[in-house]
């Protein structure tokens, strides 16, 4: 097909229409629309070639096991990239399980909603970063087409869910074929841990989330990511999960970094129990920050000095001049409240200790910061879940979760050849 032929009739269809403005931009804005007539056109005389599809014969085996009648052709309406089609397909009803069934509506991925595949791809991109009605006026403006913000809400919930379902799938297989991870060998795996408070309709909730970071055999390294909201226990079998799918079974070397969350340790650790626990350094500094101020004036050139002190110590992994600074300043306070701030510090550094050998670890060439699950909190859950303010739903929070780390992981494809328009 000559391409340059099309374009120079389009141009010059256009100018017939009304004479072209000398402003490239208002000729580039005609165009566009011209041109989703154009394709609205073709798509509609696209589907009038077929009047008969969909149709399988008199009759078909229905999913309940009965058979399903044909009751003859039902018109559909569909908004699609290029503007609204209309088409007529095959309809049947089974009169035992009272379903009726549309087979080329499920050939194409169309459930009940009256979008079309490509533009509810688009309107999961737009609801992924933005809240629903932010994105039905980005989708008005960048396409020119118009969703009200409850549409956009349904679509993404039900996108996200099976995104979500996806990640409870891959799970179980991880599970059941243990086989299928044998052969995946990775270098150095990160394991980071951390919770962010969503506000549901209940109340404020923790998400909990987990990303693995690992190393290939040519030394690139890769990352996967993984937000729920269920329960510790229920979250276990997902990051257990994960974890293998990133290669824990044949990981040269596996470390699990975290603050003082104390699921992380109690839970993850037991998962992961060959990896080496490193207690986030910087969130260690914030506990040496906060007593360092509740001893001394804040700012003061004492609270500044006490402050190097404890991070000079345990920094270099000196824990017993640590604990013995800490006694001799508990020994000449006579303040109840500094004497119990110490008194915290130390429980803190007694229960971590193990977790916060920061001089090894640097000489193993380790991470000491959670700085990538930080980052997770912020850029996939507090960047979306706080956005605007909402109070999510269960059902719904999950599903912008699961649908947010299903484009993190680079799975969209998977995600979309799952049909997931079919859901609903």
């Amino acid at each position: 097909m000559d391409l340059s032929k099309l374009a120079q009739d389009v141009l010059a269809y256009a100018g017939e229409e009304s004479e072209l403005s000398s402003n490239l931009a208002e000729v580039e804005t005609r165009l566009r629309g011209l041109l989703c007539q154009i394709g609205q056109k073709a798509l509609q005389l696209h589907l009038d070639q077929n009047k008969k599809r969909g149709y399988e014969g008199a009759s078909r085996v229905c999913g309940c096991g009965e058979r399903q009648k044909f009751m003859g052709h039902r018109s559909r309406t569909l908004q699609t990239l290029w503007g609204t089609v209309n088409f007529t397909r095959a309809y049947y009803h089974c009169r035992h399980c009272k379903q009726g069934f549309a087979p080329f509506d499920a050939a194409q991925g169309l459930g009940s909603r009256q979008v079309s595949v490509p533009l509810a791809q688009a309107v999961v991109e737009l609801a992924d970063t933005l809240p629903f009605r932010t994105a039905c006026a980005k989708l008005q403006a960048l396409l020119g087409i118009s969703l009200s913000p409850e549409s956009i809400r349904r679509i993404s919930e039900q996108v996200g869910t099976v995104a979500a379902a996806i990640e409870q799938e891959a799970a179980v297989k991880v599970r059941e074929n243990r086989q299928m991870l044998q052969a995946k060998q990775v270098g150095r795996l990160y394991i980071y841990a951390d919770g962010a408070m969503v506000h549901h309709l209940r109340a404020w909730e923790e998400t909990k989330a987990l990303q693995c970071r690992w190393q290939d055999a040519q030394g690139h390294w890769h990352a996967r990511h993984l937000c729920r909201n269920e329960k510790v226990p229920q979250f276990d079998d997902l990051a257990w999960a994960s974890m293998h799918l990133c290669g824990l079974d044949n990981a040269r070397q596996s470390v699990l970094l975290g603050d003082g969350i104390p699921w992380i340790w109690n839970h993850l650790a037991s998962l992961a129990d060959e990896a080496i626990q490193i207690l986030d350094w910087y969130h260690a500094k914030e506990h040496l920050a906060a007593l360092a101020k509740a001893l001394e004036k804040e700012g003061t050139q004492a609270c500044c000095a006490l402050l190097k002190e404890l991070e000079t110590l345990l920094w270099n992994s000196r824990h017993g001049e640590l604990a013995a600074l800490l006694e001799d300043r508990k020994k000449r306070t006579r303040s109840c409240a500094k004497r119990k701030a110490i008194d915290g510090l130390s429980g803190y550094l007694a229960t971590h200790q193990s977790r916060m050998d920061y001089k090894k670890y640097r000489e193993m060439g380790l991470e000491i910061g959670s700085g990538p699950i930080e980052g997770d909190c912020k850029n996939l859950i507090h960047a979306r879940m706080k956005r605007g303010s909402p109070r999510w739903s269960d059902a719904g929070s999950q599903a912008i979760l699961s649908l947010r780390c299903c484009h993190a992981n680079d799975e969209r494809a998977c995600l979309w050849k799952r049909q997931p328009l079919l859901a609903a």
